[in-house]
């Protein structure tokens, strides 16, 4: 059973399924990275580092399409935040290539996998999520 470093708080379930599976998908890295790092399996925990990041950029897009498609008044914010995030993901190539010093590098690695996951959840998804919840029928 892989153990939880990280689960993504209930109030930021979004209410769009392909928003909330991106979600979820991107916390079962951040896990899994954890894991293969306690492990010392560092070329996975490397190869999974590559793949958050790539499931980030996929994600922000489809976001993106999504807030467009539901008339989102703050797309405009919204994807400038992504933008953001995006200047953040290099920093993530920085900090797997420290991963075999241990300990604090691993931390300070699962934390900027985790602050990137939460940029977008809480900082920028949270309007979407109301947004979302006053156009239910």
């Amino acid at each position: 059973m892989l153990r939880k470093v990280f689960e993504l708080p209930m109030n930021l379930i979004i209410g769009h399924p392909v928003i909330d599976d991106d979600h979820a998908r991107m916390v079962r890295i951040i896990n899994e990275t954890a894991v293969a790092l306690e492990e010392s399996k560092f070329h996975e925990a490397t190869k999974l580092i590559f793949n958050f990041i790539e499931l980030m950029r996929e994600h922000t897009v489809r976001e993106e399409e999504i807030l467009h498609g539901t008339e989102f008044p703050w797309v405009e914010e919204h994807a400038a935040r992504h933008r953001q995030i995006m200047i953040m993901l290099p920093r993530l190539i920085d900090e797997s290539e420290k991963i075999q010093d241990g300990g604090k590098a691993w931390d300070a690695l699962i934390d900027k996998l985790i602050e990137c996951l939460l940029a977008d959840a809480f900082e920028a998804d949270l309007a979407f999520k109301a947004h979302l919840a006053g156009h239910r029928v």
